[in-house]
């Protein structure tokens, strides 16, 4: 595990929580302890870090209380692309990488990962540079430390741990161009936890609305698909080119991935594989489709953010011009939008 420490002295211990709130936050506690045998270097750290992300994965979905109903109301998705153009994404992504079409059939995640690309992009290196910027522009607060937990392949997640101004932040290693992708997506969950109102209890903070979490994550992941920001990152040119070219491939193939999963909940399951194949060919595996659909609210969420992070990213862009990110008054109207909406779910929660 890795710490960016900020420049300021560190965080100041928190008061005691409750026993009530121990009890609530059991997980987060044992991800505390976990973090901090992997910091004092303890005989057990390599085990300790391999509990801690499957942890930080299990924990990661905003884990509901038992007495807590789900939520069954029906929520609209935005129509942000249309799935029908799956086959073309795929094959003008291939094009540009130079390889075949069936490499994307043969092994879907390498091929999305970028794999088969010349070039290996540093993930430890690519948060360190981004934080960094994220820091100098306003976006990050300085005092606001970030634990980095190397995970190997495992998928990226973000963990609030109760002491202040600190988030824990599991990332795989694995040196491939979509990094870019899930590291800026990380850290835009990193800065919204660390714009939450200073005295929200730690159990509040697993019942935020995902759709201004993945707001935010989905505009800071806006970055990995401008060459201009990776570039500021320290990139050579060709490489920020080739990085935000398939990050940009991804994001269209994930939107018209999100669109067949959701035009497909709304399916008979006896027909959901003939529908897929009408759609989309052979190009995806119905089994893992089933899957996903199981998944719907998960991907409607994805499209709720993307189109309202879009219309973020249009607003910045019209106020403060192509390169919106350097402008520390961009960060202060997304951070001031989000503070609003806190403000506004406690007004209401206090009625």
């Amino acid at each position: 595990m890795t710490d960016l420490l900020p420049p300021a002295s560190g965080p100041q211990p928190a008061p005691a929580p409750s026993a009530e709130e121990r009890a609530d936050d059991a997980a987060v506690e044992r991800a505390i302890e976990l973090l901090r045998s992997v910091d004092l270097g303890l005989p057990d750290a390599d085990a300790g870090r391999r509990e801690l992300a499957g942890l930080l994965r299990s924990v990661a979905g905003a884990p509901r209380r038992a007495d807590e109903a789900p939520d069954r109301r029906p929520r609209a998705a935005p129509d942000l692309a249309d799935p029908a153009t799956l086959p073309g994404i795929i094959e003008d992504w291939s094009r540009a990488a130079g390889v075949p079409a069936t490499a994307f059939r043969e092994d879907r995640r390498a091929f999305l990962r970028g794999d088969h690309l010349g070039f290996e992009l540093s993930p430890r290196l690519l948060v360190r540079a981004a934080v960094r910027q994220l820091r100098k522009a306003g976006a990050l607060p300085e005092e606001h430390r970030i634990s980095l937990v190397w995970t190997g392949d495992q998928p990226s997640a973000t963990l609030p741990v109760r002491i202040p101004d600190w988030t824990a932040v599991a990332l795989p290693t694995r040196p491939v161009a979509l990094c870019a992708q899930y590291v800026h997506h990380e850290l835009g969950h990193v800065m919204e936890l660390a714009w939450r109102p200073p005295d929200l209890p730690l159990a509040a903070r697993w019942q935020a609305p995902d759709t201004v979490v993945e707001w935010v994550a989905m505009v800071v992941e806006w970055l990995s698909r401008c060459d201009a920001w990776m570039a500021a990152l320290g990139l050579e040119p060709e490489c920020a080119r080739q990085v935000g070219e398939h990050c940009r491939y991804e994001d269209r193939y994930t939107r018209a991935f999100a669109a067949l999963v959701l035009h497909c909940a709304e399916i008979r399951p006896e027909h959901l594989e003939r529908e897929l194949k009408e759609i989309a060919g052979e190009l995806i595996d119905p089994g893992h489709l089933a899957e996903e659909v199981r998944r719907a609210d998960y991907w409607r969420t994805v499209a709720q953010g993307h189109a309202r992070a879009d219309a973020t990213v249009d607003v910045l862009r019209t106020a403060h011009g192509a390169r919106w990110w350097e402008r520390p008054e961009s960060w202060q109207r997304l951070r001031a939008d989000v503070t609003a909406q806190w403000a506004a779910a406690r007004e209401a929660g206090e009625r």
